[in-house]
């Protein structure tokens, strides 16, 4: 399966609404930090979908800001970690390499 991303939209009978957005992105993604202009923000852009991650006041950000970036990180941390380990499970020689390289 290729890369790709897509979102869904539900709307339930009681008119409650929910957006998912799927990213299985590949060297296209583009991920942008910005922290040199006085505000926190995290973008993630693949396929035409588009996530931008701030704190509650991205220039002035609270105790809990902090605790969810903090969580994000950990949390992201994991992610690549377990990604890490299943490309070596799955016949990987090395971090970086991939499957098809090391057959």
């Amino acid at each position: 399966m290729g890369a790709y991303s897509y979102t869904t939209l539900t709307v339930d009978p009681d008119g409650t609404t929910a957006v998912h957005v799927t990213l299985r992105p590949d060297e296209q993604i583009s991920l942008l930090c910005l922290r040199d202009r006085g505000r926190a923000q995290l973008g993630i852009s693949h396929a035409r979908a588009d996530v931008t991650i701030t704190p509650t006041n991205p220039t002035a950000p609270t105790a809990q800001d902090v605790r969810v970036a903090h969580q994000l990180a950990e949390l992201f941390a994991r992610y690549a970690a377990e990604v890490e380990r299943l490309h070596v499970l799955n016949g990987a020689s090395a971090p970086g390499a991939s499957a098809e390289s090391a057959a």
